[in-house]
């Protein structure tokens, strides 16, 4: 199900019939590689949108068709009510890429004074900006170290910072949380979500469900160039899509379970998985042979059902999504 092209104000990038194709190899034997086909999505303001798919879905290229790093094959992107060439609407978005690089000889505070200057920023006002970004970001006791001595998670708040130098409208993020402890993701993710409550939109290109499901409001899912959906995530929370549970069960309770199906998976594993179709059903046979649980836990989120079903089992099983527990 594609979301269809709108003229609406509120819409703060409009992707309408977006196809790429890449061409490699030698010029008499090329080899023709379709990595979008005939993508329509509406981004509205205010809102963040999160992308999901397996590696080499074609994310990362639609980002770039979007920023115009690329240019489409076929198919246009409207931004912020303009082209991507110009200028106007270039200053208002701020970008951080997968793999951010940056000058190694210079400072984290350094870095940010130059990304500013870029804005038209500079004295006293320059100063303000960058600290605020600092504080924001959780780097400013590292502010004045050399982005060379930086672990990678560091480089990736300095690169989350010089995105929001400038006050953008509208942030892409191509995978934002990479190389981030979970102190760190805990802290991107609460970022994000006071960007959208002050109105900054939000393009998040994600393999993280977690961060999809607690920030996006809407998410596309895009499989081998194609866009599978485009739906709210109060759909998919709502939604009625099963999900995987683990029932651990003591070893020592097996004999009680003769003639039950699961039998040989509690002696080997200490348990069993369930679907949530038949969880009750489950709990209640082990009731009925005096069997007590030791836990009940989730192996899936709703969201990564719901994404798996979207794309089918065989894309799944076949290339696995960061992220994605098998």
């Amino acid at each position: 199900m594609n979301a269809g092209p709108s003229e609406s104000p509120s819409c703060a990038i409009q992707i309408n019939g977006l196809s790429k194709t890449y061409k490699t190899g030698f010029w008499f034997t090329p080899k023709v590689t379709q990595a979008l086909k005939n993508v329509q999505i509406d981004i509205y303001e205010n809102q963040a949108f999160g992308l999901m798919g397996l590696n080499g879905a074609g994310k990362t290229t639609l980002i770039k068709l979007v920023l115009g790093l690329l240019r489409p094959t076929a198919g246009s992107v409207k931004v912020l009510g303009g082209s991507i060439s110009q200028r106007s609407v270039r200053n208002e978005i701020g970008y951080l890429p997968e793999l951010p690089y940056f000058s190694k000889q210079h400072s984290g505070r350094e870095l940010l004074e130059y990304f500013g200057s870029l804005h038209g920023l500079s004295g006293a006002a320059l100063g303000r900006r960058v600290d605020e970004i600092l504080e924001l970001v959780r780097m400013r006791t590292a502010a004045g170290q050399k982005v060379s001595g930086y672990s990678k998670g560091m480089l990736q708040r300095i690169g989350i910072g010089q995105a929001l130098i400038g006050r953008p409208r509208l942030l892409i993020c191509d995978e934002p949380m990479s190389g981030l402890d979970p102190v760190g993701y805990k802290e991107m993710r609460d970022i994000f979500i006071e960007l959208k409550k002050a109105g900054t939109t939000i393009f998040l290109n994600t393999h993280i469900l977690d961060e999809v499901e607690r920030v996006c409001d809407r998410i596309g899912i895009l499989h081998e160039g194609v866009l599978k959906e485009v739906v709210p995530m109060s759909k998919i929370l709502e939604s009625t899509v099963p999900v995987d549970y683990w029932v651990d069960v003591d070893f020592q309770e097996t004999s009680k379970l003769s003639g039950l199906p699961f039998q040989e998976s509690v002696q080997k594993n200490g348990g069993v998985q369930v679907s949530s179709l038949v969880l009750a059903e489950t709990l209640s046979l082990l009731t009925s042979r005096k069997v007590q649980p030791k836990a009940v836990r989730p192996l899936s989120s709703v969201v990564e059902a719901y994404f798996l079903r979207a794309i089918g089992a065989e894309a799944h099983s076949n290339r696995p999504m960061e992220g994605v527990r098998a």
